[in-house]
């Protein structure tokens, strides 16, 4: 199975010493990282400013006072954490073609980045979404903060598995539901699903305030369209629905122009947001993928 091999040393031995950067922070865990400017707090002094009535007199500088009869108060840069949430879709139209593993890349990509992120002691989580007839069904590990916590993630990534519909939108709804502060959202999917259930998914994402970046995870021969000229009868994996159709080279062609219309539409939205995106075509192209689009997604060594 290809999502173990997120687990595997030899693997991410070439992730060592990659971070993950991030535009601006917003949570407010203690932690390593400086992000901004909170008063009387943190250790790293930053500046001054005259007191003013209310102000903690713990940090007042006692020797500026000495010396000038002046009271001053001594601000500091605040040390945070940032908060990386990993959603990963694991609907059915994740397995298909069964060939292509999608599935497979997109765990070996999400915990990838996990693994990346705890690089910076920051706290990571994964979670992963289907729908079903219930509604959506969200999945979430706990926060861990070190790369030495990482391997706590592998029961959880080795034991999902494909089912249910895409439901993007009531998903995303359902997480944003639990308490959280802003901090980074990657979701990976396919997004084969309405174009308006995706950009209401990551509006939503972006209006709470998230750094969002979209991995958009596809597999080699749905890109290529590489099947067999002749009949099918084709069911849908997540409605049920199914359809007659005769495939030829010329079928071919449209599918891969159909993939190509949906990421240059996704692409486009999310560049029109500000959000952060991404393809991943194919498992062939896995390394390709790491050094090739990891950088877009802010992954610096």
């Amino acid at each position: 199975m290809l999502a173990t091999r997120a687990f595997d040393p030899e693997f991410l031995q070439h992730l060592d010493g990659l971070v993950l950067g991030t535009k601006r922070a917003r949570t407010v865990r203690a932690g390593r990282r400086s992000v901004g400017r909170v008063l009387g707090s943190g250790i790293e002094p930053e500046n001054f400013r005259e007191y003013s009535a209310g102000d903690d007199l713990r940090f007042l500088d006692w020797n500026a006072f000495a010396r000038l009869d002046d009271l001053t108060i001594r601000t500091y840069r605040a040390e945070r954490q940032i908060e990386l949430t990993i959603i990963i879709d694991i609907s059915a139209s994740m397995g298909v073609p069964e060939s292509d593993d999608k599935l497979g890349l997109a765990l070996v990509l999400g915990a990838a980045v996990a693994y990346i992120g705890m690089g910076e002691n920051d706290s990571v989580r994964l979670a992963a979404f289907s729908g079903g007839r219930r509604g959506p069904r969200l999945q979430t590990t706990r926060f861990y903060q070190r790369r030495e916590s990482f391997f706590a993630f592998r029961p959880f990534v080795t034991g999902l598995k494909c089912e249910g519909d895409t439901r993007l939108s009531a998903a995303v709804a359902e997480f944003l539901l639990a308490p959280h502060h802003p901090g980074i959202v990657v979701l990976i999917s396919d997004f084969l699903v309405n174009p308006m259930d995706y950009e209401n998914a990551l509006a939503q994402l972006a209006a709470a305030r998230h750094e969002v970046k979209a991995i958009h995870v596809m597999g080699d021969r749905e890109c290529a369209g590489a099947y067999p000229p002749g009949a099918y009868r084709v069911r849908d994996c997540e409605t049920g629905e199914l359809r007659e159709v005769t495939f030829s080279t010329h079928e071919s062609e449209i599918c891969r122009q159909r993939v190509e219309q949906h990421a240059e539409r996704l692409g486009s939205f999310c560049a029109r947001r500000g959000i952060v995106y991404s393809r991943a075509f194919g498992v062939s192209n896995l390394d390709a993928i790491i050094s090739r689009e990891f950088p877009r997604l802010g992954v610096i060594a």
